[in-house]
């Protein structure tokens, strides 16, 4: 399915990208002045601030080019590839990833482009979860062919448009921030003939995402 993407669309993606850049990347500058100024005497917390910001950053571009280059639809990445990615994307977050064992193993040969969706739908979760929680991947139940990704914590939700922009249901112009990545996540999903389904259980505080094919 040929899935047109809207300049607006676009802009917003590239500002989310530089968005999550700008901390890490500012804080290698931060270390890096600071060695200037200060000389042997900065030591090593420059040295550990800019080692830190660094990998920071490195995790971040490699999720995005995994999430919305044509990084992830390479043939050679495989599910371990998007679980690192996702778990490092984590690390300076509340948010706790668990898999279940040996699901890579389950989906060692998916559709073209499965894999990129499956991250990006992982990224929603976390994106849902806005306190301590976990987010917990496996395979759907009954046999079908797909993956299920399961928020839980006591701030789980969708933001405000988050849901209708993974539907489909809001227009370019009215999309922000905030909701783009759940926006752009739908229409890969739709592109590459992919079928998302969503279950919000607010007392329960859980969310379940299910991609399919």
């Amino acid at each position: 399915m040929s899935v047109q993407l809207n300049p607006r669309v676009l802009e917003l993606v590239a500002s989310r990208i530089c968005h999550d850049l700008v901390s890490p990347v500012g804080a290698i500058s931060n270390g890096v002045e600071l060695m200037q100024e200060m000389g042997p005497e900065a030591g090593e917390e420059a040295i550990t601030l800019i080692s830190t910001s660094a990998q920071q950053a490195a995790i971040r571009l490699k999720c995005f080019r995994l999430a919305y280059g044509a990084a992830g639809t390479d043939k050679n990445i495989g599910f371990r590839d998007i679980k690192d990615v996702f778990t490092g994307w984590l690390t300076s977050g509340h948010v706790q990833a668990e898999f279940e064992q040996g699901l890579e193993l389950k989906f060692s040969m998916p559709p073209h482009g499965f894999f990129k969706c499956v991250l990006n739908l992982m990224i929603l979760a976390e994106e849902c979860n806005r306190g301590e929680g976990k987010v917990f991947i496996s395979a759907i139940e009954g046999g079908g062919n797909g993956i299920k990704i399961l928020a839980t914590g006591k701030q789980v939700g969708f933001r405000d448009g988050t849901e209708a922009a993974l539907k489909g249901e809001t227009k370019p112009d009215d999309l922000d921030p905030r909701s783009v990545h759940a926006y752009i996540t739908g229409r890969f999903a739709e592109h590459f003939g992919f079928n998302i389904a969503h279950q919000l259980q607010p007392d329960f505080a859980r969310l379940e995402l299910k991609i399919s094919f």
